[in-house]
């Protein structure tokens, strides 16, 4: 199962990048207190610029209209095509339990069927390994994180729907969520994804 699992690449890992705007900016501060007439101004400027542009691309995804988050969370369903599954099996979303707060919105502001989209490539919070995750559509179109798919069938789901996405669309999943106070668990309907 190990060899099925996706990683971010360092490179877009938030923990390095908080590292090495860190790092930078302590060395900023090292040579900007050696003796070097020359050399250390402009080293020093050298290494706090490097600093603010890691710290400018750890925070641009934020302020665009489709960005994503660091935990890769849509915004908007806008001008993605939304394909439904039929579903043949219930599957029980998993770590719930960090997502009480967004299910909670969720189920308040359903007052139909509640509806979940997949985002493949999806991670926890400042974390590495890439999964499913289930995000639950609200009736007023906010999007709320409910968890990720069970790791055996995530790697094959996974490909499927980055597929999907390549072309602009996402697949749509009935969601049950149990219990009328926390902790809440939910359960999706999931099927042959369309081609």
């Amino acid at each position: 199962m190990n060899s099925a699992r996706r990683w971010k690449p360092f490179w877009r890992w938030e923990a390095l990048l908080f590292a090495l705007v860190l790092a930078l900016a302590i060395a900023a501060n090292f040579v900007s207190r050696a003796d070097w007439p020359v050399v250390g101004p402009v080293l020093s400027i050298g290494l706090l610029v490097a600093a603010v542009v890691i710290a400018v691309l750890l925070v641009l995804p934020l302020f665009r209209r489709t960005g994503r988050d660091s935990e890769n969370t849509r915004r908007t369903l806008d001008g993605i095509e939304l394909v439904p599954v039929v579903p043949d099996r219930t599957l029980r979303v998993i770590e719930t339990e960090r997502r009480q707060n967004a299910i909670d919105a969720a189920q308040a502001k359903a007052h139909g069927p509640i509806t979940a989209v997949l985002t493949p490539d999806a991670s926890r919070w400042l974390g590495r390994e890439l999964r499913v995750a289930v995000d639950i559509v609200g009736d007023d179109g906010v999007i709320y994180r409910a968890g990720f798919v069970p790791r055996e069938v995530d790697f094959a789901l996974g490909a499927e729907l980055r597929a999907l996405a390549a072309r602009g669309a996402a697949l749509v999943v009935p969601v049950t969520i149990e219990g009328g106070t926390r902790p809440f668990t939910v359960e999706f309907g999931l099927g042959p994804v369309p081609g």
